[in-house]
């Protein structure tokens, strides 16, 4: 009885764990920066997180240098598991100087409706910060 018990756990534990482990990913840092903004890392940090609450992200994380936010997909019940991963790098090259990396994650399901978000953060950021 108690290996039964221990075998259903197994099974449930690696059921479970492949199936969320598909349902986001990490947003791996491009090797060119998108921008560059001419604030410094401080401000740019404070862009990236109003740039990704205004694109429906809930912040993860938010490190000097690195934000992260993930979005719940909503395209509908066939695209319905997941969502998206963002996360933006800074690195301040100057006084009022910060390169900026954005990339967006994509999960193993339901591919086909996720979206590359780089763009719409950039623009976001681009109107808080000036550029």
């Amino acid at each position: 009885m108690i290996v039964v018990k221990r075998n259903t756990a197994a099974a449930m534990l690696l059921f479970w764990g492949t199936t969320l482990a598909g349902c986001s990913a990490t947003p791996i840092k491009p090797p060119a920066p998108q921008s560059v903004f001419q604030q410094t890392s401080e401000m740019a940090q404070k862009a990236a997180l109003d740039a990704m609450v205004v694109n429906g992200f809930a912040i993860t994380k938010a490190e000097p240098l690195y934000v992260e936010g993930y979005r719940l997909r909503t395209h509908g019940w066939h695209c319905s598991s997941g969502g998206e991963t963002a996360g933006i790098w800074l690195e301040q090259t100057g006084p009022a100087q910060t390169r900026v990396w954005i990339s967006t994650a994509t999960s193993s399901f339901g591919r086909k409706c996720q979206k590359d978000w780089t763009g719409e953060i950039l623009a976001e950021m681009g109107k808080v910060l000036g550029k």
